[in-house]
């Protein structure tokens, strides 16, 4: 079933890593691209930097990545859906807010 692995632990360990690249790239180099993740982008929602509402910098974008693991568990714990906030200098805004 598991061709030239070690079993499904090698087979899961892959997996995991290509769902976390596939997530980085999605939260960090499409933010930067286009200001927006591919959800984001479908429901017109678009990423802006707090303070001047410009294109999220890199290294916010992957903070912001990095503790949306740790918020989110913390946001289904807590049951509360706006843990996110203005995580790391970032929010997320209509795109037709920003043309106003």
């Amino acid at each position: 079933m598991f061709p030239d692995t070690d079993g499904p632990g090698e087979f899961l360990a892959v997996l995991a890593a290509v769902a976390l690249g596939l997530s980085f790239a999605n939260h960090v180099i499409v933010v930067r691209l286009f200001r927006a993740s591919l959800g984001k982008l479908l429901w017109g929602l678009r990423m802006v930097r707090v303070t001047d509402i410009g294109r999220p910098r890199a290294f916010q974008s992957v903070r912001r990545w990095l503790a949306g693991y740790f918020l989110f568990i913390l946001a289904m714990l807590l049951e509360d859906g706006d843990v996110l906030g203005e995580a790391c200098g970032v929010r997320t805004v209509r795109r037709r807010d920003l043309r106003s």
